[in-house]
Parts: C-alpha cells; sequence; structure tokens
C-alpha cells in the first residue's frame, strides 16, 4: 500500500509539473513574462519537450490510470472555453473533447476517470481564484470572470465532496500536491 501510495504521489509530482509547462506554452506565458529569473525554471522552460515526455513516461510507468485520467483531464478542461476552434488534428475543440472522453471511458475504470476529473476541476478552479486579476490583465480565459466567485465556490465544494466520495485517499495524495506545484511554480 505505502509504495503504491509512493508512486502515485511521484507520479502526481512529474505531471503536475508536465501539465504546468505545457499551460505556459499553450498560453505563451513566456513572451508576456520574458524568461524566468530562476536558473533551474529558464533551463526548464528551454528544454520544456523533452522533459515533459521525459516526466510523462515516468509517471504512466508510475501510474498509468490516474496519470492518464489526470493528463487527460487537464486536456478536456483546457480546450472547454474554445469549443469551436479547429486544432491542429483538424477537429474542432468538442470533437477532441468527445474523443479524449470516449478513449477514458474505453481505457480506465470509470471511477478514476471521474475522479481524476473532478480533480483537475478543483485545481483550475482554484488557480482561476488566484489568478484573476492576472488572467484579466493579459486577456486569458478564467471561469471566475466568467461565472462569478461565488458560483465557481460552489462547483470547488461540490467537486471536493465528489471526489472525497470517489477517493477520500487519492483525494488526500492528489489535491494538495496539485495545490503544492501550483504554489512552487508561481514562487519560482
Amino acid at each position: 500500500m505505502w509504495l503504491e501510495i509512493f508512486k502515485r504521489y511521484i507520479s502526481v509530482f512529474l505531471l503536475g509539473i508536465v501539465i504546468k509547462l505545457l499551460d505556459d506554452e499553450v498560453d505563451q506565458d513566456q513572451e508576456l513574462r520574458g524568461m524566468p529569473d530562476n536558473q533551474v525554471l529558464r533551463e526548464l522552460q528551454l528544454y520544456k519537450l523533452p522533459y515533459s515526455l521525459l516526466f510523462l513516461s515516468i509517471a504512466m510507468i508510475l501510474d498509468p490510470h490516474y496519470s492518464f485520467a489526470l493528463f487527460s483531464g487537464a486536456y478536456i478542461t483546457g480546450m472547454f472555453h474554445i469549443t469551436n476552434q479547429r486544432l491542429p488534428l483538424k477537429l474542432k475543440s468538442y470533437q477532441e473533447i468527445i474523443l479524449i472522453t470516449l478513449l477514458n471511458i474505453l481505457l480506465l475504470p470509470i471511477d478514476v476517470f471521474f475522479h481524476g476529473m473532478f480533480l483537475i476541476f478543483i485545481i483550475q478552479l482554484l488557480d482561476d481564484l488566484l489568478d484573476l486579476d492576472y488572467d484579466i490583465t493579459y486577456g486569458y480565459f478564467n471561469y471566475v470572470h466568467s461565472f462569478g466567485k461565488v458560483e465557481v465556490g460552489i462547483l470547488i465544494l461540490i467537486f471536493i465532496i465528489a471526489s472525497f466520495m470517489l477517493s477520500w485517499v487519492n483525494t488526500l495524495i492528489i489535491l494538495p500536491l496539485g495545490i503544492l506545484i501550483n504554489y512552487l511554480y508561481s514562487w519560482l
């Protein structure tokens, strides 16, 4: 049991780094902020593609189900606000969301898929609460700006309760780690 928890912890940590790096790439944050002052983060940004592939591979080996659920959950969440945009695969965002959802339903236990989605929603909504002013200033989509603080707060509570109902152990592993990664990444 402890080995499984340790493997999930390392897997989620590596996956969190991958998601943050890819999120910056998609948002093109580096154009707005310039290269970071921190040497480690600067080098990580320069080599984000190979590190992302390496970290994602290690995460998938350590914990394939939750790694896939969380990564695809982050991908789906990122596509929610641009549902009609045509993507490089010549599909619209909503079509890719449907495809990724079907893959998750076919390849994963359904409770792992929904638990991963709920946890990613919580982390995304908390991040949007914290980044509200920054996102408005630079024109990024933000769920809090679109729907309101109270509504987002209620959604967070609903997703937290649902997450604990599905797996309290994994919620206690993944959710604090996701928040920690967001904090460490913003601090660097």
